[in-house]
């Protein structure tokens, strides 16, 4: 399997979070996400691989929960979307300019069986502090 594509993001706190993913196989076709869910976590970048025991899990979102959604799996897009007031706590103290990591990966629930995870993209979150509040 091969590595995670790596992508920086941007986001501005206090603004709604909008970017979409599409995975696409070797031939530059949609990977088919049909069984397929999608989950993915904001942390601290000191946090990202474990380097401290300090909470680091700032966001967490799924299609099973919120924040991501798969609405055709033919098309291979997932959709992210956060509203504006959950985006305050990636940058909880409006500084200038704070630096996250995150991943996101498509999983297919296993039921009796393992589940099967495929890393799709990580990188890091660059989040821009807010001017009118």
């Amino acid at each position: 399997m091969p590595a995670p594509a790596s992508f920086s993001l941007q986001v501005v706190r206090g603004a709604t979070w909008e970017d979409d993913f599409e995975y696409r196989d070797d031939a530059g076709a949609p990977f088919d996400l049909t069984g397929y869910e999608a989950r993915m976590q904001v942390r601290t970048l000191a946090g990202r691989y474990g380097l401290t025991d300090a909470e680091t899990l700032v966001l967490e979102l799924s299609t099973t929960g919120t924040g991501l959604s798969i609405s055709d799996p033919a098309t291979g897009r997932i959709v992210l979307l956060v509203p504006a007031a959950e985006t305050v706590v990636l940058n909880p103290d409006n500084l200038k300019r704070t630096k996250l990591a995150y991943s996101l990966e498509l999983y297919r629930p296993g039921g009796t069986d393992l589940e099967y995870v495929i890393p799709l993209v990580e990188g890091s979150i660059n989040v821009r502090g807010e001017v009118t509040r």
